[in-house]
């Protein structure tokens, strides 16, 4: 399938980037690596009068310590390179382990990181040819009123499928933002509706610069487990990322968020309170597991059942606590 029309623009810094996006006037879209971008243009669910590349703007591509050992992610940072960088960074072995799941080598030779997290909603109903579109009544996503998924819905159930959110959002990374006028930090967590119709909570002029992360902590560890049908290409049909700290044996902190399970990546509330204090046993892991069991919600809008999906999600679950277990 053919690209629709559209004018490219490829600015050379961030100012130069947001004077055109000013410019323009909501009548583009900015681009990293376009792997996911160029195939909703293609099925024609979206078409941008211009896109603005940010892959000639140079220094945000890297991957930086700061003074006070925060780690800076470049949003451009591709994610061969992302997974290569936390390889050996223990207490971030998620982010790897997420990084290296997505999609194939080739594609994370081109997909951004950045563009992983900003990434649309997904829905077997939505993400379809022009052609089958025409055939059934437009849903919510679509312009229309009904959602193919859920009867009766007043509101999309689209499912947020990006791998590196969830991870980054469990190890409680911030976001940052630059507009013409400021920078803004915000919650990895907070930049995300929970509307499967407008999944991004960050609107306006701005740009996503850098993700930045704190600076890894004694007795923190991190993994990430992804269900998909094919190992090589998929997205994930449900994801769950885990970051724990322990102090000797006892719980200190407890972060689960979930991906392929709603329309936003879904962080477990509480977790850290509710657990604080005690000893990660087999019977603790099973309670764990069988919490987030009950707070997970999918429906049958992807490849596979929400029944088996949100199965998957306790069996993750318990594998990582799990893991942490043997690796403390």
């Amino acid at each position: 399938m053919r690209l629709p029309y559209f004018q490219h623009h490829t600015p050379k810094s961030l100012n130069a980037a947001l004077k055109l996006l000013e410019k323009i006037d909501g009548r583009g879209i900015i681009m990293a690596g376009g792997t996911e971008l160029l195939n909703r243009m293609r099925l024609r669910l979206v078409e941008p009068e211009h896109i603005i590349s940010l892959s000639m703007i140079r220094g945000l591509g890297n991957i930086s310590v700061n003074k006070n050992k925060e780690i800076d992610i470049g949003a451009t940072a591709m994610l061969n390179y992302v997974a290569h960088f936390f390889e050996k960074v223990k207490p971030y072995k998620a982010i790897h382990e997420a990084a290296i799941q997505v999609a194939s080598h080739q594609i994370r030779n081109m997909a951004t990181i950045g563009g992983n997290i900003l990434q649309d909603t997904r829905c077997m109903f939505y993400n379809r040819s022009r052609q089958w579109q025409k055939t059934v009544p437009p849903c919510h996503k679509r312009g229309g009123n009904i959602c193919h998924a859920v009867k009766n819905s007043r509101r999309c159930f689209a499912v947020y499928q990006g791998d590196m959110a969830p991870v980054l959002i469990a190890l409680k990374a911030v976001a940052v933002f630059y507009t013409s006028e400021s920078t803004h930090e915000i919650p990895v967590e907070d930049i995300f509706s929970m509307d499967g119709k407008r999944p991004i909570t960050v609107e306006g002029n701005r740009i996503l610069a850098s993700i930045r992360i704190p600076s890894p902590e004694e007795g923190l560890f991190s993994t990430y487990k992804k269900y998909r049908i094919r190992d090589g290409v998929d997205f994930p049909l449900a994801g769950v990322a885990i970051a724990i700290k322990r102090e000797k044996d006892i719980i200190a902190d407890l972060r689960i968020c979930l991906t392929g399970v709603a329309s936003r990546p879904f962080i477990i509330k509480d977790m850290g309170h509710v657990f604080y204090g005690k000893t990660l046993s087999p019977q603790l892991m099973e309670e764990i597991a069988h919490l987030v069991f009950e707070n997970a919600h999918p429906v049958d809008n992807l490849e596979d059942s929400s029944k088996k999906r949100r199965l998957m999600v306790r069996q993750m679950v318990f594998d990582a606590l799990l893991e942490a277990d043997t690796c403390h």
